[in-house]
């Protein structure tokens, strides 16, 4: 399996992403946001995005600046993307709802008809680097959640992020779907060639699937909500909020048969406008402490708070460099190669 050191990776993913001939700002945003995906350790939001990616930056982009504002005041802005790259406009709206709650205590983005936005977890921090609580909801994704009892793909993954502020270091970070697994885990377990644990996808029999390339037939299977098969009446009930919160509110719409979803809610809430910023830090700062000095269980070397996995992925990813299947190395060079990129000399020392 190649080997990539982060900074060649990142260097190809921004000469693909400009060769497109889209903005060089917005090329970067997205290149940076699917390698930064992999520091964190969510390869299933990566790089091997990148082809798809690029065929459609170059095929039809539409620019951020090209939105609709459908509603406003002093709280809220409701935005038609008009097809807008949505990683570049989620980034965008961060920065708008960060506005809005230093004015007004709240800041609400809503976001409707922006391609895919990328790992949710990406946004949140950037919200509470400003001192502010950040979250972020999507209705979109992929149709392969099934409700409570039955094998029917009838709802998308639902994910949410939320982050938080701390003393020293990287925000907490909560980053999570309403299925039991994400959609691109499942992916990349395709790409791999590796059987999916029980538990993920069922059949309409009710028993798990195991074969990664049976998930393909949507009619036969579906992943299961948050909690599986004994407790998935949460996860489901969770997803159920999130369609009914962001649908309407984002006026992308509920999903339905007949289309509706891929709206997005980002908010931001003024932390100073209910305590002083050090006070609400010293008080999750020791609510960290407290529950992470719980004793682990046999297996598990240490408790960790929400976000500090990915801090401690990122910096082993940064000295040892970042594993890619050798598919996805090698579509990533095939791109570049297509749109006409100058390959640095490191590539070949890629092993």
């Amino acid at each position: 399996m190649p080997v990539v050191q982060e900074d060649l990776l990142r260097n190809i993913s921004r000469a693909i992403c400009c060769a497109t001939g889209v903005p060089t700002e917005d090329a970067h945003i997205v290149a940076d946001h699917v390698v930064n995906n992999h520091l964190a350790g969510h390869d299933s939001h990566g790089t091997w995005f990148l082809p798809g990616y690029s065929r459609s930056m170059k095929e039809n982009y539409r620019l951020w600046e090209d939105r609709e504002v459908l509603r406003e005041n002093a709280t809220l802005q409701i935005i038609d993307g008009h097809g807008a790259n949505g990683i570049v406009a989620c980034t965008k709206a961060v920065d708008l709802a960060v506005e809005k709650a230093r004015e007004a205590t709240f800041g609400f983005i809503g976001l409707r008809n922006v391609s895919h936005i990328g790992r949710l977890g990406d946004y949140p921090p950037r919200i509470a680097e400003q001192g502010m609580l950040g979250m972020v909801w999507l209705n979109g994704g992929g149709l392969f959640m099934v409700p409570f009892g039955s094998a029917d793909r009838r709802l998308r993954p639902e994910p949410i992020s939320f982050a938080a502020p701390r003393r020293n270091g990287a925000p907490f970070m909560l980053d999570m779907t309403m299925t039991v697994v994400a959609g691109g885990k499942i992916e990349q377990k395709i790409v791999r060639d590796e059987p999916l644990p029980d538990g993920w996808v069922v059949d309409q029999s009710g028993n798990h699937v195991t074969d990664c390339h049976k998930y393909r037939d949507s009619e036969a299977n579906g992943v299961l909500p948050l909690g599986g098969l004994q407790f998935g009446h949460k996860g489901f009930g969770l997803a159920m909020m999130v369609e009914m919160l962001v649908g309407p509110l984002s006026h992308a719409g509920c999903t339905k048969g007949d289309g509706g979803g891929g709206g997005v809610m980002v908010l931001a809430i003024d932390i100073e406008a209910f305590t002083d910023l050090n006070t609400y830090k010293d008080e999750v700062e020791g609510l960290r402490d407290w529950v992470c000095s719980a004793r682990p269980l046999p297996g598990f070397n240490k408790i960790y708070a929400p976000g500090e996995i990915e801090e401690e992925t990122k910096e082993r990813r940064i000295k040892e460099g970042i594993d890619l299947p050798e598919k996805v190395w090698g579509d990533i060079i095939k791109t570049a190669n297509e749109l006409g990129v100058k390959l640095p000399a490191e590539v070949a020392s890629v092993i």
